[in-house]
């Protein structure tokens, strides 16, 4: 989403196997995700109403969720992430001159 909130560096760090596929594991069939990429900005009232209602509606369902918004009037970028029912969201740094606004999510559950 390029907020920058993941580094490799200092995950290797912690754990210098974290990389390793040497270990079985399985990953669980009934869990997926989704990704929705979309060009423009969002109506922040809009916004608000979606996410009420999908955090009220699936958010025990929802294992992580997260994205990086163009919310029309803003000049900053809207960023938002939720475990379940638990939402957080900021501002954060400006869309430059000519970047392209968009709407990013992800949510897995």
């Amino acid at each position: 989403l390029g907020i920058k909130g993941f580094s490799l560096d200092k995950i290797i760090e912690m754990d210098d196997a974290f990389l390793e596929d040497s270990h079985d594991h399985q990953h669980d069939s009934r869990v997926s995700s989704v990704g929705i990429d979309v060009p423009g900005e969002v109506i922040q009232q809009k916004l608000n109403d979606w996410i009420s209602w999908l955090l009220k509606e699936k958010g025990v369902d929802l294992f992580r969720s997260k994205g990086v918004l163009a919310v029309k009037g803003m000049k900053q970028k809207f960023v938002f992430q939720a475990i379940h029912m638990l939402f957080a969201n900021s501002m954060e740094g400006a869309w430059a001159p000519g970047e392209e606004k968009r709407c990013k999510m992800v949510f897995i559950g």
